[in-house]
């Protein structure tokens, strides 16, 4: 499946077998989170696939309210990326894309806001990013960010919505963008919902492997719908959010650890305190789908973000729970329900690939490895 071939392709080094012939353009994503930044490369072959190439970066950060030192941070770990790229494919084109933790104004690339990157929010992200990558070159920005920059210019970022990247990510290069077989949906269109939980809950639509961002580019904030009217208040200004039940900080609340990550492994252990909080976790996750099915009718959900490696000890329940509440019961199809397969690389490959597109490139997919 193409979600191996990246997942395989992505840890080996540039140049090898694996890129047998001069690619017609690279490209870097950026994943900035609250906590750290996530970044790699890839390059496009003439057939518009894509191959992920040298190692990915992860620097961790505590930069969310300091929007000038986390636009720093982007910068210094791209050009490292760029010069890599230069090094080994000199002359070959170079966009780049940062998916963010935040909602972005798809006219302009502005971060609106931001519950946890509070540094960037009414932040013009394109133009500050190109500006500290020209000062740290000593080469101008280009003029706009969708052009593919000229030489001796240093191309203004893409920015996307880290969700949306992911399920860009997701509906073109990983095992989940392929849909189940079911003869009876063929000459339908394919939608695909991703849901991404992480320190909140991100989504997307994506229909025919295109993503949605809704008319202010604000679609898919399904973290915020509200489940609970009687419950705790959100950052966002909302009570009950569907994030304050599902989330990897609502997780470890419920099993009552500091974090997530120990809950995850002591219930894929067996401890049972670990099992009943995910377990529980999970039954609001369905609860919350069958809304999303409701209103968006998809052919089927993605479950991405850290939470997800629990795997069917989570998505058990929230089948269930799908079933129990989706309108219409037993007389509609009930969309099926997959982890996502390519994990935290999807942000910043999404981002990447955007780029690319951005650019003026056609993605088709992801290359084989060895092809």
């Amino acid at each position: 499946m193409v979600g191996r071939a990246v997942r395989k392709a992505v840890d080996g080094k540039m140049g090898g077998s694996a890129h047998p012939g001069a690619p017609v353009a690279a490209a870097i994503g950026l994943d900035v989170g609250g906590g750290a930044v996530k970044a790699g490369a890839v390059l496009l072959d003439g057939r518009g696939r894509l191959m992920p190439t040298l190692t990915e970066v992860r620097v961790s950060h505590h930069l969310e309210a300091d929007g000038s030192g986390l636009s720093a941070l982007c910068v210094h770990t791209a050009r490292q990326l760029f010069q890599a790229l230069e090094a080994s494919w000199p002359g070959v084109p170079v966009p780049w894309g940062v998916s963010a933790a935040a909602w972005i104004d798809p006219r302009n690339g502005t971060a609106v806001f931001s519950p946890h990157l509070m540094g960037w929010r009414q932040r013009p992200l394109p133009h500050d990013l190109g500006a500290a990558l020209s000062e740290a070159t000593g080469l101008p920005a280009a003029a706009q960010t969708a052009a593919r920059a000229s030489r001796g210019t240093v191309p203004l970022p893409a920015v996307v919505n880290d969700a949306d990247a992911a399920a860009w990510a997701e509906a073109r290069l990983g095992d989940s963008g392929i849909p189940p077989a079911d003869p009876g949906l063929v000459d339908r269109p394919d939608r695909m919902v991703m849901v991404a939980i992480g320190t909140g809950i991100g989504g997307a639509l994506v229909q025919d492997g295109v993503v949605d961002v809704g008319a202010h580019g604000m679609a898919g904030e399904f973290g915020h719908m509200t489940v609970d009217p009687s419950g705790l208040p959100c950052p966002c200004g909302n009570t009950g959010c569907w994030e304050l039940l599902v989330s990897a900080e609502a997780l470890a609340a419920r099993a009552g650890r500091p974090s997530a990550r120990p809950v995850l492994d002591d219930a894929l252990r067996g401890d049972p305190r670990a099992v009943r909080a995910v377990q529980e976790t999970g039954r609001w996750l369905g609860r919350g789908l069958a809304t999303l099915a409701a209103v968006l009718d998809p052919s089927r959900f993605v479950i991405g973000g850290g939470v997800g490696v629990a795997g069917d000890l989570l998505l058990e329940p929230a089948r269930a729970e799908l079933a129990r509440h989706i309108p219409g019961g037993r007389r509609r199809p009930i969309p099926s329900v997959m982890v996502a397969s390519l994990g935290n690389r999807a942000g910043w490959l999404g981002a990447a690939g955007v780029a690319l597109e951005r650019a003026g490139w056609s993605v088709r997919g992801a290359a084989a490895s060895g092809q």
